[in-house]
């Protein structure tokens, strides 16, 4: 008998499983999808469950396994896609009422390569609709049914949290794969902008969209990272770590405390920590504002029929964007320039940056705003508030669980692979360091 339990929990167990044969591909599919039936009508972290076309690529892993041909390095793992990232046959309606009819006839970029590399696709997961919030409020959490599961990627945060897939795609624009990864408790990358296609993806903010994937561990993440970008180059342990006290500052009691005992533990494991001087973060979050709304603003009335029923938060970004000027958007883009640059300079030594990922450990799910280090803040606002810069900058930006809380790792762009080199220096990201 082999731990079948373990094998629905982790990714790198499930592969070992497939691999020599204790467990089946298409073995690991019923059990995954039959404990989705038991649980996702309680958590609703799926849209649409695949099961007819997940057993068939099941099938097809176990076939190929038998048959002595290599099935991919992802033969044997359930993976879940975000529902504004087509999936064939799924529903394609990134979660908002006037799409509600479209689906999906072309994989995305990202479903394909998962496909192509023998994954299983269990199902589409919920987002805030249009990916313009991080709350997810059709979504329960798995630990707490009175917290936000973070989003706009909260279904996939959820289906790994409640161990109803392996591996989970989702999508970040200002932080919609590290918020959710660490309200609930598990692992997300945002990678180097431009590194990975966005084609089939719901656009949200051409300049910041990000598509990129969630594991329950950061070593589970690893993995799936290093199949679906196998061009990452290859890194060295990290040495040497930055981290602005400013921005710690600003985080709650809680969450300070954890980053504390991470920077310790790194310490001890020889990794030289620094202070650095990042953008301030009031200025991060102007930027943020400003081209946000300009750039939805323009997408919508460019592309989408006038008068669609947008969710709330678009319909407020659309509607803020008549304010903004055009000189005030040409100066946030430059802005943006000079942050990235002194992003870059930090990074330029191989040196990673390191901050809490969000500022708060748990976000009320019903709150319609959060009290981060003694100041009330807007509830997205708030969430993203460590996490958008770096969709601006473009850098790789990792959430990892570690010291029970949530460690953001950001490293130069392309070197994707550093920000889970810490992984390396002993940081376990299932058990706290």
């Amino acid at each position: 008998m082999h731990p079948l339990n373990d094998i629905l929990t982790s990714a790198k167990a499930a592969r070992a499983a497939f691999l020599f044969g204790t467990a089946g591909a298409e073995e690991m599919a019923r059990a995954m999808l039959a404990g989705i039936a038991r649980d996702n009508p309680r958590l609703n972290a799926y849209r649409e469950v695949l099961e007819s076309t997940a057993l068939a690529e099941a099938r097809a892993a176990d076939a190929a396994r038998m048959a002595g041909r290599d099935p991919g390095p992802l033969a044997g793992l359930c993976v879940a896609v975000k529902e504004n990232i087509d999936t064939v046959p799924a529903q394609a309606s990134a979660g908002m009422r006037f799409l509600r009819d479209r689906r999906a006839v072309k994989d995305s970029w990202i479903t394909a390569r998962l496909r192509a590399l023998g994954a299983t696709i269990v199902g589409t997961t919920i987002s805030d609709p249009g990916a313009f919030g991080v709350r997810t409020a059709e979504v329960v959490h798995p630990g707490d049914t009175t917290l936000s599961v973070g989003g706009s990627s909260g279904g996939s945060g959820a289906a790994l949290a409640a161990g109803l897939c392996h591996a989970a795609i989702g999508t970040d624009t200002g932080g919609s794969i590290r918020v959710p990864a660490a309200l609930c408790g598990v692992a997300g990358l945002k990678p180097s902008a431009g590194r990975w296609s966005l084609a089939g993806v719901w656009p949200l903010v051409p300049s910041l969209d990000h598509v990129g994937p969630m594991a329950r561990t950061g070593e589970d993440l690893l993995l799936l990272a290093e199949a679906l970008d196998p061009d990452m180059p290859a890194r060295p342990a990290a040495r040497r770590v930055a981290f602005d006290p400013a921005w710690v500052a600003e985080c709650d009691g809680d969450v300070q405390a954890a980053f504390g005992q991470t920077l310790t533990a790194l310490t001890r494991k020889g990794v030289a920590v620094s202070e650095a001087r990042l953008p301030a973060l009031d200025r991060v979050a102007a930027v943020h504002g400003t081209i946000f709304c300009v750039e939805t603003a323009a997408f919508y009335r460019s592309f989408v029929a006038p008068g669609v029923e947008l969710p709330r938060e678009g319909q407020g970004a659309v509607n803020h964007a008549d304010s903004i000027t055009m000189a005030a958007y040409l100066a946030a883009c430059r802005d943006r320039q000079q942050m990235r640059a002194a992003v870059d300079a930090i990074l330029a030594d191989g040196t990673v940056i390191v901050s809490p990922t969000t500022a708060v450990a748990r976000a009320p799910k019903d709150a319609q705003s959060l009290a981060v280090g003694g100041t009330e803040r807007d509830f997205t606002y708030g969430l993203v508030r460590l996490t958008c810069l770096f969709d601006h900058t473009g850098h790789p930006a990792a959430a990892l669980p570690a010291a029970g809380g949530s460690l953001q790792v950001v490293a130069a762009r392309d070197a994707d692979r550093s920000t889970l080199a810490l992984l390396e220096n002993g940081l376990s990201s299932s058990t706290g360091v």
